[in-house]
């Protein structure tokens, strides 16, 4: 991508594009067959007042990570069989990501991004988090998910990268307890606030 494609739109391949999205109506599919939770990211940046800027950064960066943090911490079949994480939307003056994905995913995606760790890093006071997890969401807490979290090791550009969005500033990482099905949404406000849980507030 270039950085014209990226700030103006030239020489984008819309064929490409719109044919990716038609080849892709099997993901359609498993999203209606898969029991899916709601993911919020709430970031301290930008002003209310500014595009979203680094929008597709930011959307291909979780993208990526979700895909890697998936692959290297879940068996081949697991992560055959697990769904992607799906984009549902952002609120504007308040730079919340709104994402759909299967909670034992989401649950370590969101414990992780919190924290503020990258894949291969020491989660501090594990025991514990995992204790006031299961609390909220019971059985799909995998404390495996965690141990191979700590033990994989991500691809430089992915480190990267991650580091580059987490200057951003995650301000709240929430959780459904409740399937997406069953959420009111939007303006659903039953969510588990998983940064705040982990610093005891």
């Amino acid at each position: 991508m270039s950085v014209y494609e990226y700030w103006i739109g030239r020489n984008v391949d819309l064929n490409a594009v719109w044919r990716d999205y038609e080849e892709g109506a099997g993901y359609e599919r498993k999203f209606r067959q898969t029991t899916c939770h709601l993911l919020e990211i709430e970031f301290e940046t930008p002003p209310a007042s500014d595009p979203l800027f680094a929008f597709e950064a930011v959307f291909k960066t979780t993208k990526r990570y979700f895909h890697d943090m998936k692959r290297l911490c879940l068996s081949p079949r697991e992560y055959d069989e697990a769904a992607p994480l799906y984009f549902y939307g952002v609120g504007r003056g308040s730079a919340i990501w709104q994402w759909l994905g299967e909670l034992r995913q989401l649950i370590l995606f969101g414990t992780t991004l919190s924290d503020e760790k990258v894949v291969g890093q020491t989660l501090d006071n594990l025991d514990k988090k995992l204790s006031i997890l299961s609390k909220y969401f019971g059985s799909d807490v995998n404390p495996k998910d965690f141990d191979a979290f700590m033990r994989a090791k991500a691809a430089p550009e992915i480190e990267a990268a991650v580091r580059k969005m987490l200057k951003q500033k995650i301000k709240r990482v929430s959780i459904s307890r409740r399937p997406v099905q069953e959420l009111k949404l939007p303006g659903e406000t039953s969510l588990v606030d998983i940064k705040r849980l982990e610093s005891g507030e």
